[in-house]
């Protein structure tokens, strides 16, 4: 339980606000017509966090640090002006492409080796790594889901109000982006 509480911190812990504004960057677009697709895209972002937690919980990987702080403004910056130019592209009704989760697997790769290695240090060295793995997970997904059905019931709220699909991606990712490059200028290795 103690690995399925962590994982819901690391999620909702402000101290590691870059992981909301990945998750915001990536929901620009969305609201509760397009949850089904974001609850995809977060289990790909929860995939490829999984994946780098796993090797660097086996100790088979220990990333360069600074490069990884680095890094993970970085795919905010990115994943915000995907958002930005898709929407342009398509006009009204934005739906994200296929690629696109292909990209966020990636990107979770990255944030995870961000968290690798306090999760490495603050396991159990006599438990094996797949058991409190999957209940980190566990509770990184629920962390997700639930700052997600939160801005999904904001999102809805303002489209209910008038607010347009693009006019919400633009100023999220206005927002997302800023806040993200500043980041990566002052993380720069």
């Amino acid at each position: 339980m103690d690995d399925i509480l962590l994982g819901i911190q690391h999620i909702t812990d402000w101290r590691g606000y870059d992981h909301m504004l990945y998750l915001l960057a990536l929901a620009a677009w969305a609201d509760w017509k397009g949850a089904g697709r974001l609850v995809l895209l977060a289990t790909a972002f929860t995939l490829g966090h999984s994946i780098t937690l796993f090797l660097a919980g086996m100790d088979w990987v220990r990333p360069n640090g600074a490069w990884i702080e680095f890094l993970i403004p970085v795919s905010i910056v990115v994943t915000a002006l995907l958002n930005l130019r898709r929407s342009a592209a398509k006009g009204q009704g934005y739906r994200p492409g296929r690629w696109l989760y292909g990209v966020t697997v990636a990107f979770g790769l990255i944030h995870g080796l961000g968290f690798s290695t306090f999760f490495r240090i603050s396991r159990d060295p006599g438990e094996g790594i797949v058991m409190p793995l999957l209940r980190f997970n566990l509770g990184v997904e629920i962390g997700q889901l639930a700052f997600l059905l939160a801005f999904l019931a904001v999102a809805s709220l303002l489209r209910a109000l008038g607010v347009t699909q693009r006019e919400q991606q633009v100023f999220i990712c206005a927002g997302t982006f800023a806040v993200a490059l500043l980041m990566a200028l002052e993380r720069m290795p």
